[in-house]
């Protein structure tokens, strides 16, 4: 199996938080556990790594969800017993950002949550609801929403279910607290009370993130068009979702994608007056390269 097969786990239920955020902390505990091939029950995981669990809910299976949506473990339960591993990518962050501490790595986890499941019609994302806010939320929702909005949005597209006021709110305070996401400043508040919205922050176009956006436009590349080396690069884009995500028009990503020219890792073509990227390395050396650009 390759590093990008294993990176491309099913989609992961609508629920799958249940109530709890994506605290980083936890999240490095329970990768340090994957990578030495953890095994176990909710309970023993839950002995080996201090993430706190009971018999009928706890934190374990959605850390275990979390870091299964964000690439960095691979992991199936049968009977109730988890064998998880990690994967290349969470093998790397292992090695060089132990505590998830680095921007670059909080933004590729960032980006392959909000991922697209695959190139099925109308397009899903593997975690639903982050897909649904950060890269389809700015046609859906503009780039200030109020949580009723998103809640609305969420019934639009699921239909009723009782956890999804809940999940409306979990979704956004994930990018506010700086326990879990709130570093990268993709949300803000603004306002207060009853005229309190969220707005969208447009991701930083500095070249220490430029590999974490080219994991994420790889793996979405393999997910969407797997039997091609070149593509039509606004297909790419487009198809992914990734723009969406970065909040980004086409000429904001036009220094990422000279920065993967000149890395070598992609080669356009223009002569068919459509712009056409051509791959020249595979996903598993974009990994690998995740932290070259910091100094």
């Amino acid at each position: 199996m390759t590093d990008a097969a294993a990176m491309a786990c099913e989609p992961l239920r609508l629920n799958f938080p249940q109530d709890f955020l994506p605290d980083r902390a936890l999240l490095a505990r329970l990768l340090d556990f994957a990578a030495k091939g953890g095994v176990g029950d909710k309970l023993a995981i839950s002995d080996a790594t201090g993430i706190p669990t009971g018999k009928s809910t706890g934190k374990v299976e959605p850390m275990i969800h979390y870091a299964r949506g964000m690439g960095l473990v691979t992991g199936e339960s049968e009977r109730g017993i988890w064998r998880l591993r990690a994967t290349g990518l969470g093998e790397r962050v292992v090695s060089e950002d132990p505590f998830l501490g680095e921007a670059v790595t909080q933004w590729v986890c960032h980006l392959l949550l909000c991922r697209r499941s695959g190139p099925e019609e109308p397009a899903r994302g593997l975690a639903d609801a982050w897909f649904l806010l950060f890269a389809e939320g700015a046609a859906r929702l503009g780039s200030r929403f109020s949580r009723d909005a998103f809640e609305r949005a969420l019934r639009d597209r699921h239909g009723e279910a009782s956890y999804l006021r809940a999940l409306s709110g979990l979704v956004p305070r994930a990018y506010l607290e700086p326990g879990c996401f709130g570093e990268l400043e993709v949300l803000r508040r603004v306002g207060s009370g009853s005229d309190e919205l969220y707005e969208r922050i447009p991701a930083s176009a500095g070249r220490p993130l430029f590999p974490a956006f080219t994991v994420a436009l790889f793996l979405a590349w393999e997910r969407l068009f797997p039997a091609q080396q070149q593509v039509p690069l606004q297909g790419l884009l487009d198809g992914s979702r990734l723009l969406g995500v970065l909040h980004w028009r086409r000429r904001d990503a036009e220094p990422w994608i000279s920065w993967m020219c000149d890395r070598r890792l992609i080669r356009l073509d223009q002569l068919t007056g459509d712009t056409v990227a051509q791959r020249l390395v595979p996903t598993q050396a974009v990994v690998q390269g995740l932290y070259d650009e910091l100094v």
